[in-house]
């Protein structure tokens, strides 16, 4: 008798198939999910080193520009030093050009570190609803000496008076900033440089800056916004250029919610158009935040582009030997903390003909000087070996015989958590290198006047003699 069919070989065969198939079918979507599970992982892994990576760049930034601002302190310094003391005009000529580059170089410093924090989404905007109009047309008319000298024609229009927008006044001055110092590095002799304003239909207000200068090559606009491009970047371009202001420009703008264009021709010109959201038009007028008039005078055109007066150096060479018939009497003891002998004798050099002065060249060596000397001002470096600006600070707040003691930081690090960060373990100022020599003997000489007129008020208070109170039985 024949076996029935599902018994056959041939039966048991195609059930191995069918199981074989069904285990390899298992395993193909096990894999699948193993391989979405390790492609997870992968991600998360490559998101956290890269993270990591954005953070070690924003502080190798942050360190890198304390390496330069340093030698920029003394390149300054040294500079100013010189150009008020009694020289002639040739060699007056040759300093101001090494005052402008030395300028120009911490300007750039400035704006790569203003790109490594947009790009690691640390920069803050401090917004508040200002009149546009009056901002622009202060930083526009701050270059009226500058279009004087190179025969520019400056044109400045708006149908209002009053235009309501939410910006941070100081990351749209460096906007409009590099957009109008452009402007005047291509446009020739007697050109015309226009910025106008108008209200659009959409809630926006459109800037256009536009001069008639030697324009941009119709292939070559789509990049101007790119980090590092430059249009001519032929070992023979006429104008310098890093191609960091314009991609920094376009951050800033997107930053603000806002959108900046470009159109150009050749020979004819180029128009920068920046569209911003408009503010609160229902405020009222005295709510409206407008700037100092004077906050974009020409002194805060950067050396690049100011025209140096003569007369007015003159002036300060006749005051500073004024001031250097009177000469105070050294009474008051300055410690000096800094790890850079350089930035030392700078610093001894500007203070020594008034005050006595003592040097640390670290934090430790400085706290045990303070403790001996017991100085009436310190003055002291963020970054420093073996203990840092913080840690010493700290450390003269937390000792009773030097705790009154006022402290001067200087600082590469500008930033607002930083200084509050400075503000917490006791700083009473901050000085942003580089520095001026003027500021730091201001600084220096009104803390120390604080002191000695709140030590003048205590020593006058009246003093209760035990023997003076009546016993109550």
């Amino acid at each position: 008798m024949l076996a029935p069919w599902y018994l056959s070989w041939w039966a048991y065969f195609i059930y191995t198939v069918l199981f074989m198939g069904i285990l390899y079918l298992i395993r193909r979507y096990e894999l699948k999910r193993l391989n979405k599970k390790h492609i997870l992982q992968l991600e998360r892994v490559e998101y956290g080193k890269l993270k990591e990576l954005d953070q070690i760049k924003s502080q190798f930034f942050a360190n890198i520009s304390h390496e330069f601002r340093t030698p920029l302190t003394l390149i300054l310094g040294q500079i100013d030093s010189v150009m008020s003391s009694a020289i002639d005009n040739k060699e007056k000529g040759k300093l101001q050009v090494a005052n402008r580059n030395a300028r120009r170089l911490l300007t750039l410093i400035n704006q790569l570190l203003d790109l490594s924090k947009l790009e690691a989404g640390s920069m803050e905007l401090n917004a508040e609803q200002h009149n546009i109009v009056s901002f622009l047309k202060s930083l526009f008319f701050s270059f009226e000496s500058l279009a004087e000298a190179q025969k520019i024609t400056l044109k400045f229009e708006s149908e209002y008076q009053n235009i309501p927008v939410v910006f941070d006044p100081d990351k749209m001055e460096k906007v409009f900033y590099n957009l109008i110092s452009n402007a005047f590095k291509f446009t020739k002799t007697n050109g015309e440089i226009k910025v106008s304003l108008n209200i659009l239909k959409s809630s926006e207000v459109e800037i256009q800056i536009r001069d008639t200068g030697i324009g941009i090559a119709a292939d070559r606009l789509p990049h101007i916004f790119d980090r590092f491009y430059q249009v001519d970047s032929s070992m023979t371009r006429e104008h310098e250029g890093t191609g960091i202001g314009l991609a920094l420009t376009k951050e800033l703008v997107e930053l603000h919610k806002g959108k900046i264009t470009v159109n150009s021709k050749v020979n004819e010109g180029t128009e920068f158009t920046i569209n911003l959201p408009l503010g609160d038009f229902t405020s009222k007028k005295e709510n409206l935040i407008d700037l100092p008039a004077d906050k974009f005078s020409q002194e805060s055109i950067s050396d690049d582009l100011k025209i140096s007066d003569p007369h007015s150096e003159e002036l300060d060479q006749n005051q500073k030997s004024d001031k250097e018939k009177t000469v105070s009497v050294k009474q008051e003891i300055i410690l000096i903390v800094e790890d850079n002998p350089d930035v030392r004798s700078y610093i001894r050099e500007q203070l020594e003909n008034d005050y006595q002065v003592f040097e640390a060249e670290n934090g430790m060596q400085g706290v045990s000087t303070a403790q001996i000397e017991i100085p009436d001002l310190i003055i002291t470096d963020v970054m420093m070996p073996k203990m840092d600006g913080y840690q010493f600070s700290k450390s003269i707040r937390s000792d009773e015989k030097t705790s009154h003691i006022p402290i001067i930081m200087l600082t590469a690090k500008a930033g607002l958590d930083d200084k509050i960060e400075g503000l917490e373990t006791g700083i009473d100022d901050y000085l942003t290198k580089p520095f001026s020599a003027k500021e730091l003997k201001v600084r220096v000489r009104n803390l120390i006047q604080q002191r000695n007129q709140l030590r003048k008020r205590f020593s006058k208070a009246t003093v209760i003699k035990p023997s003076e109170v009546s016993s109550i039985s």
